[in-house]
C-alpha cells in the first residue's frame, strides 16, 4: 500500500530540469537530452539558439522579400529618389527587426533587448559618428529632395550628373568622365546649385561688333533669327543687348531661354549664331549696295 503510493506520488511529480519547448525544434532537444539525460540543460539552449537563428532568418529573408516588392512598385512610379529612400529605409528596419526577434525568441527578455539595443546604439553612435551622420543625412537628401538623380549640381568644387544617393555617400559624374564620390553629409552642408530642377534654362551667345558694324542691323539680324530659330521659348521672352567688355571691346550679347530636355542647346546656338552673321552680313551688303 506504501509502495503503491509512493509511486503514484513519483509519477505525479513534475521532472526536474529545464524542459523542451513545443516547437518544431523540439526533436533536436530531445535528442540531446536522450543522450545526455532528461534533466541536462544544453538541450533547451541548444534548441532557444537554434529558435532564434531560424526567426532572424526568417525576418530578414520576409524583409527583404518586402523591401523588393515596395521598390517594385516604387520603381512603376519612375521616381529614382523614392526607390532609393525606399531601398535604404527597409535595409535597415529589416535588419533591426531581424535582429530584436531572433534575440527576444532566443530567450533572451524582451527589457534586456531594449536595454542592450540602447547602450549597443550609444556605442556605435560614438564609435562610428561619422558613419551615423552620413546616413542620417542621405535619408535627409532623399527625403528633402534637392537634386534627383540624373540632375546635373555643382556641390562644393565638384560637378557633374548624380548617378547615385546611397546610404552614405553620393556619385557624381563630371563633366570628363570621372567619377567623384563624396559623403552625404558633406553634401548635406554644402551649398548646392543645380542646373537642371526646372525645365527652361537661360543660354546666351556673344556677338562681337567689329568696327564699321552696323549695329542696329547686326540687333535686328540677331531678332530675326531668335524668331526663326525653333524651341526658343517666348516666356521668359529673349532679349538682345549691346555691351562693352572690360577690355573695351563691343558686343552684343543674345540671351534666350530652351527646355534643355527637349531640344539640344549647342545645337540650337550654332544655329543662331550662324543665322546672325548671315542676316547681319546680307543686310550690310544690300546696304553698300545700294
Amino acid at each position: 500500500m506504501h509502495f503503491l503510493l509512493a509511486a503514484s506520488t513519483a509519477a505525479a511529480a513534475p521532472t526536474s530540469g529545464p524542459q523542451c519547448l513545443k516547437n518544431p525544434l523540439i526533436w533536436v532537444c530531445q535528442q540531446i537530452q536522450d543522450h545526455l539525460g532528461s534533466g541536462n540543460a544544453l538541450g533547451p539552449l541548444v534548441q532557444d539558439v537554434l529558435d532564434g537563428i531560424t526567426v532572424f532568418l526568417i525576418i530578414l529573408i520576409a524583409g527583404q522579400l518586402l523591401r523588393r516588392v515596395l521598390v517594385a512598385a516604387v520603381e512603376r512610379r519612375a521616381d529614382p529618389q523614392v526607390h532609393a529612400l525606399t531601398r535604404n529605409v527597409m535595409t535597415i528596419l529589416t535588419w533591426a527587426f531581424a535582429a530584436a526577434g531572433g534575440l527576444v525568441t532566443g530567450g533572451v527578455d524582451v527589457l534586456w533587448v531594449l536595454t542592450f539595443g540602447g547602450v549597443f546604439s550609444l556605442a556605435i553612435g560614438l564609435a562610428f559618428q561619422d558613419l551615423l551622420r552620413n546616413i542620417l543625412a542621405g535619408i535627409f537628401i532623399l527625403l528633402e529632395k534637392p537634386f534627383r538623380i540624373g540632375d546635373h549640381v555643382a556641390i562644393g568644387d565638384c560637378e557633374g550628373t548624380v548617378q547615385t544617393i546611397a546610404l552614405r555617400t553620393t556619385a557624381l559624374r563630371t563633366g570628363d568622365g570621372r567619377l567623384a564620390v563624396m559623403p552625404n553629409l558633406t553634401v548635406f552642408t554644402s551649398v548646392i546649385l543645380n542646373s537642371t530642377a526646372f525645365d527652361q534654362r537661360r543660354y546666351s551667345v556673344t556677338v562681337p561688333v567689329e568696327p564699321g558694324t552696323d549695329l542696329p542691323q547686326l540687333m535686328k539680324a540677331a531678332d530675326g533669327a531668335l524668331a526663326a530659330v525653333p524651341g526658343i521659348a517666348s516666356d521668359p521672352p529673349p532679349s538682345v543687348q549691346p555691351r562693352v567688355e572690360p577690355d573695351g571691346r563691343r558686343v552684343v550679347v543674345v540671351s534666350f531661354w530652351v527646355d534643355y530636355r527637349a531640344h539640344d542647346p549647342d545645337k540650337m546656338s550654332g544655329e543662331l549664331l550662324s543665322r546672325i552673321w548671315g542676316g547681319s552680313a546680307g543686310r550690310a551688303g544690300g546696304a553698300a549696295r545700294g
